[in-house]
């Protein structure tokens, strides 16, 4: 499957773990949340809702975070205070007459309306997107990447309709996939921030969700010395921080991206905490 069985590249040597957890204390927190796209996924709290809201928020996880707050915000609007019920109540054909002519940066409402119709159907015949997740998984591989890619196909799958591989990418194309594994650090992990509905998941074989920006912080800190912005980036950077914390390497991740998200903060903030 594209690499997806391979072992994660020999990570750096990492930075120590004070400053990291210093970070964390400093910054994992919900004041500083706003304007990140989670924030959409966190009005709802019911794990069925929060399964479909977090699916859209993290697809359009693109571009601007205040324009993605936007665009998810608008986006579910027609399907109420209780997404996942709404939507399996109004089908795919009525949800994308309600989102009418909605278009964010590549996509359009019918295509959202698809991937999460695919969403709806799949939770018709399995009960929860994590149910479909974890059937993908070999507890014997040592990240979820090959899970994520099952998770995707099935979705496409499921979809009345085809939508664009950049609305929620298959990390078997060998991209970094960075809205797919941002999904699951979402449904998976659970702290202050992250709200982890799902309760069968291992945050321990999360996969980073590596942008630019969270790559770039990677690198401040010793763990990815790869330039491309890719998979094999992905599980290096995620084999580093497994290496610090081995039960939670996505620990760090909301912390480290603050400056990407944060206009009042600088890349100085958020690396060293001294």
């Amino acid at each position: 499957m594209g690499g997806l069985t391979d072992p994660p590249a020999a990570a750096p040597e990492p930075a120590g773990l004070t400053p990291l957890e210093e970070l964390y204390a400093r910054y994992n927190d919900p004041a500083w949340l706003d304007p990140d796209p989670l924030a959409v996924a966190l009005r709802y709290r019911a794990p069925d809702d929060l399964e479909i809201a977090g699916l859209a928020a993290a697809a359009l996880a693109l571009g601007n975070a205040g324009l993605i707050v936007k665009a998810a915000t608008a986006a579910l609007a027609p399907l109420g205070p209780e997404p996942a019920r709404t939507l399996a109540e109004l089908g795919f054909a009525a949800y994308a007459a309600a989102l009418g002519d909605f278009k964010y940066r590549f996509f359009s409402g019918r295509q959202l309306a698809s991937l999460l119709a695919g969403a709806a159907a799949i939770r018709a015949r399995r009960g929860s997107l994590e149910e479909a997740f974890l059937s993908f998984d070999d507890p014997r591989e040592p990240d979820y990447a090959s899970a994520a890619s099952g998770l995707v196909r099935a979705l496409r799958a499921a979809s009345p309709e085809p939508w664009p591989s950049m609305l929620l990418p298959d990390p078997a194309d060998g991209s970094a996939a960075k809205r797919t594994f941002l999904y699951l650090r979402w449904m998976i992990r659970r702290d202050r921030v992250d709200p982890g509905p799902w309760t069968r998941g291992d945050p321990a074989r999360l996969v980073a969700p590596l942008d630019t920006h969270m790559a770039a912080a990677c690198r401040r800190y010793g763990f990815l010395s790869r330039r491309s912005v890719d998979l094999k980036a992905a599980r290096e950077a995620s084999a580093a921080l497994r290496r610090v914390r081995p039960d939670d390497p996505l620990r760090y991740d909301f912390c480290m991206t603050r400056p990407g998200i944060r206009p009042d903060l600088s890349p100085d903030d958020c690396f060293g905490c001294a």
